[in-house]
């Protein structure tokens, strides 16, 4: 089966710029894909016949509500897999030391895909350097989890800028993650002194906890103007601090002379697989190759702009999984106006987590790995 709207829409250099020939482009990619999980994957092809769902439904831009979905706790618990595992080229998993993990996989040309579609929205973002860069990581070291999701995330985001260093703030000692504040704050101050820039990646509540010992002992860290701050992975601890994110942007400059504009978050799901970063005025565009509905959590029916639901995420690159569409237990809204930063594409806002129990992530283990580091 030929897949060129497929590839033509994950290898789109402007994704985060919508049009007319965009749209339709991403609507064939997504018939293209459909198809062929409806003849790779017996459970999404079942799950489109209950639902009487054929690809040709996909006309326009509104159709993409009639796009059957897989329920993320279903992916938590099966693996589902659209070609044999031999072709799998990467598995990740969702979570770290606890709690129910996704599988992960890809195949050559997902992988393939995926990269395309992660080069365009940084480079759009104008956040690809040439310049080389120290990386102080606040995730786990990837010698001890080498198949965490989030910790091929932020190596992966290192193609973006030539790496002079690359430190990982969370340790393995004596079998449990260990963070390290200490240590990590004479490796930032190594790296200030290169007089290079450094990128600060990975899951804020490490790097929130290492700004609150820095302000409590009167501390501060330099680095130069082309250094950036991206995070990703949850904000469990900072929220559980009553820090609202204007504020821990803040801190950043405060502390590091970061500039606003270089302060990005980033959102995912594994089990979606496609990526979001905040434009400079701190707003989630969504790629030309995704697309998100908002679902009422009880009727699960559609709901309009700046409505408050379930986000059912889109995206058509992953031909080893029938990850297609997925219906996230993330609670979020579509903006109704368009940014102000002047990207043409829509945006959304995170509200938080839904569902009756709280998943143990990456984020959860943080917050658990805060606590237990505040205390040795």
């Amino acid at each position: 089966m030929k897949l060129s709207s497929i590839e033509k829409i994950c290898r789109e250099p402007q994704p985060l710029s919508w049009d007319e020939t965009k749209c339709k482009v991403m609507q064939h990619a997504c018939q293209q894909m459909a198809e062929f999980q409806i003849q790779a994957s017996l459970e999404f092809r079942t799950i489109c016949k209950n639902r009487r769902f054929s690809p040709d439904q996909l006309k326009t831009e509104a159709d993409f509500e009639k796009l059957p979905w897989i329920g993320v706790e279903a992916m938590k618990k099966y693996l589902l897999l659209s070609k044999p595992i031999e072709s799998s080229v990467l598995s990740l998993t969702s979570s770290g030391t606890r709690g129910r993990k996704t599988e992960i996989h890809f195949d050559s040309e997902s992988l393939e895909r995926a990269q395309e579609m992660l080069t365009g929205v940084w480079g759009q973002e104008g956040l690809i350097s040439k310049e080389k860069t120290s990386y102080l990581n606040f995730i786990y070291d990837p010698k001890n989890a080498k198949d965490l999701g989030i910790a091929f995330t932020v190596r992966n985001g290192q193609r973006f800028a030539p790496s002079r260093e690359s430190y990982f703030a969370l340790k393995m000692k004596n079998d449990s993650w260990v963070f390290d504040v200490e240590e990590t704050l004479m490796k930032l101050r190594e790296f200030e002194a290169s007089g290079g820039p450094v990128r600060l990646m990975g899951i804020p509540s490490f790097l929130f906890d290492l700004m609150e010992v820095m302000q409590k002992n009167n501390q501060q860290v330099k680095l130069a103007p082309e250094s950036l701050v991206m995070t990703g992975g949850g904000w469990k601890a900072a929220e559980d601090k009553k820090v609202s994110r204007q504020k821990f942007r803040e801190m950043i400059h405060q502390l590091f002379g970061i500039t606003d504009v270089r302060i990005r978050d980033g959102y995912g799901l594994a089990e979606h697989g496609s990526p979001y970063l905040e434009c400079q005025n701190h707003s989630f565009h969504i790629p030309a190759f995704n697309r998100i509905i908002v679902r009422d959590p009880f009727s699960l029916k559609p709901m309009g702009t700046g409505k408050v639901g379930l986000l059912q995420f889109i995206t058509p690159f992953n031909s080893m999984m029938p990850n297609l569409s997925i219906l996230s237990t993330d609670l979020g809204y579509l903006d109704e106006k368009p940014c102000a930063c002047g990207t043409a594409s829509p945006t959304f806002t995170l509200v938080g987590r839904g569902g009756l129990t709280k998943n143990k992530g990456c984020a959860m283990t943080a917050s658990e790995i805060v606590k237990r580091s505040d205390n040795l």
